[in-house]
């Protein structure tokens, strides 16, 4: 008994280090975005490699998951001879929810899987004590121009990725549900609203700041070597999918009750 409190309490003390370290980092960060030095040669270049070079594979997936959600659920209103509703579903749900989460989660695997390795590297190669050394802030150096590319550059992806998904659906709305393409089009718009946008922007902004945290903070702690690099990379995917879904969770619940 007293080895199970013993194990508990240290992972409880190991998870509010962690959120607690996770949390400085991401202030600090926030804080130097407002500063006058921007680096916005290392800005531009991190908004081509999260945004530009993402945009293929999120494009991809977008086209295809409007493309399943007509398929399913006109294949259910169709029953109630309504099957030309599942455009506005479509809108609806990428806007609000699906989109936001599914842009957060590919930029995850792919762009912060890929920072996490970077700065960890630098981190055993001692890159990073060689900065401090130089009177270098490493946080305003590495981490912040890669917030601002990524407050920048995912909410970007988010609505290029709601234009496909709605492309997608009218492909299979049209040719293969066979909704005439003027309804499909103002089924499409007819529900979205302003706040709908709001809170799919607001959600896109605040997964940016917990991907890019999460994997730059990950980077920073990586240690142990080649073999470091692999779990922090591993770890940062992990937490960045757990803290995405969770967000997701408070934000819905927040925004359900301020109707």
């Amino acid at each position: 008994m007293y080895s199970f409190v013993e194990v508990v309490g240290r992972k409880f003390l190991e998870i509010t280090q962690y959120i607690g370290s996770l949390s400085l980092l991401s202030l600090n960060a926030i804080k130097k975005i407002f500063k006058k030095e921007k680096r916005k040669t290392h800005i531009l270049k991190y908004i081509d490699e999260i945004g530009v070079n993402s945009f293929p594979l999120i494009g991809i997936l977008s086209l295809f998951t409007g493309m399943v959600m007509v398929m399913e659920s006109a294949n259910t209103l169709k029953k109630f001879g309504v099957q030309y509703y599942s455009a506005g579903l479509v809108s609806i749900s990428m806007i609000r929810e699906i989109g936001p989460v599914l842009v957060a989660l590919i930029v995850a695997g792919r762009v912060g899987a890929s920072i996490t390795a970077e700065i960890g590297t630098m981190k055993i190669t001692e890159q990073i004590d060689a900065l401090e050394v130089l009177a270098v802030d490493p946080v305003s150096y590495l981490v912040t121009p890669r917030l601002i590319a990524g407050i920048i550059g995912i909410p970007a992806l988010f609505f290029l990725s709601n234009l496909l998904a709605i492309v997608g659906g009218f492909i299979i709305g049209v040719f293969l549900v066979g909704i005439s393409s003027g309804m499909y089009l103002y089924q499409t718009f007819r529900f979205i609203s302003i706040r709908d946008l709001i809170v799919g922007i607001i959600k896109i902004v605040v997964f940016s700041i917990i991907v890019i945290c999460v994997s730059c903070h990950q980077g920073f702690q990586t240690k142990g070597g080649a073999e470091g690099v692999g779990k922090s990379t591993t770890i940062s995917v992990v937490v960045s999918f757990f803290l995405v879904i969770f967000a997701n969770l408070i934000l819905t619940a927040i925004f359900y009750f301020l109707k």
